[in-house]
């Protein structure tokens, strides 16, 4: 039966199952929509690190063999962007060294665009929300393609693939 003639409760029924299988593979960590945990994934499977024990670890969500922490942040973004699409979650702290930007496309998850940026940008280029008590940034052209910013989209799309 076509995806179009599902009724609800048999769409929730196959995402429900499609995050059971992702989990079962440890592409995803939890029951949450799957954007954030999959962009962890690729990261630590891309640059070789290693995904924090605890997935609500507030200061960072993976280290890497050099020891750097790393606070990873995703966004699904229709193409183009429409507002709001490219700001990142509530940062509630800055005990890391690098944040990984990823921009997934909203159609099949594909990396469209991901960075790695040191943690004193990011912060240098956030706005504080009284109302939540932390940070967000925009994934823009001027945060992502930071003169100290390295692009990592080839590797992350390299590691979906894989």
């Amino acid at each position: 039966m076509s995806i179009q003639k599902q009724s609800v409760g048999e769409l929730l029924a196959g995402y429900a199952q499609v995050l059971a299988e992702l989990r079962r593979r440890r592409v995803v960590r939890t029951n949450n929509a799957p954007a954030g945990d999959y962009a962890e994934w690729l990261v630590a499977r891309a640059l070789g690190g290693t995904l924090a024990e605890d997935n609500s670890v507030k200061s960072h969500d993976l280290t890497l063999p050099t020891g750097e922490r790393l606070q990873v942040k995703a966004r699904v973004i229709s193409e183009p962007p429409k507002r709001g699409q490219l700001q990142t979650s509530a940062f509630r702290s800055w005990d890391f060294e690098l944040s990984a930007l990823v921009l997934l496309r909203d159609t099949d998850y594909c990396v469209v665009r991901a960075a790695l940026v040191p943690v004193e940008i990011v912060r240098e280029q956030s706005r504080f929300a009284a109302h939540t008590n932390a940070h967000s940034v925009h994934m823009n052209s001027r945060l992502m393609g930071h003169a100290r910013a390295v692009d990592i989209t080839a590797q992350l799309r390299a590691a979906a693939e894989g």
